[in-house]
């Protein structure tokens, strides 16, 4: 399988936005957008996301043992596509930021936001599908979701 025809093809999947953040070994704060969130258990309480193996991001989620998931709203387009960039030298410089129970970033008006300890890791190809066991999650701001479909950012459904 070609993996840019691949990648056309799964673009057609519409999905949330979440900004994942997590802690750096010096204490600060790192974070990117990423589509591939799902709830896995409610009993115990599990979510999963996927992050390239060799990615910042990845490394530092493994490191750490924490990351939050902060489900973006239809508002949030320029903070999705700043913490998509590598380019951004603070990418917590917009949005308003409080820290989590385990010291991790998480947007005060998000859609929803949930702080988790690494459970487990497991290799998926060139991707690591990293489970956290939720610690606390929160519901500050009820609004439309941000979608992201075939590489466009849309509003989701609103209340």
């Amino acid at each position: 399988m070609d993996s840019r025809y691949l990648r056309t093809v799964l673009a057609q999947w519409a999905t949330g936005v979440v900004v994942l953040t997590t802690r750096t070994e010096e204490g600060g704060h790192h974070g990117m957008t990423a589509s591939s969130f799902t709830s896995v258990a409610l009993d115990p309480p599990l979510v999963s996301v996927c992050v390239a193996s060799d990615s910042t991001t990845c490394r530092a989620i493994r490191s750490s043992g924490v990351f939050a998931v902060n489900v973006l709203g239809c508002d949030h387009e320029e903070i999705g596509r700043r913490f998509a960039t590598t380019t951004a030298t603070d990418r917590f410089a917009l949005g308003d930021w409080d820290v989590a129970t385990t010291g991790t970033a998480v947007l005060t008006d998000a859609v929803a936001w949930i702080d988790c300890v690494v459970a487990a890791c497991y290799p998926a190809g060139d991707h690591t599908i990293v489970l956290g066991l939720v610690q606390d999650a929160a519901t500050p701001r009820p609004t439309a979701p941000l979608i992201y479909h075939d590489r466009t950012y849309h509003e989701g459904i609103a209340r």
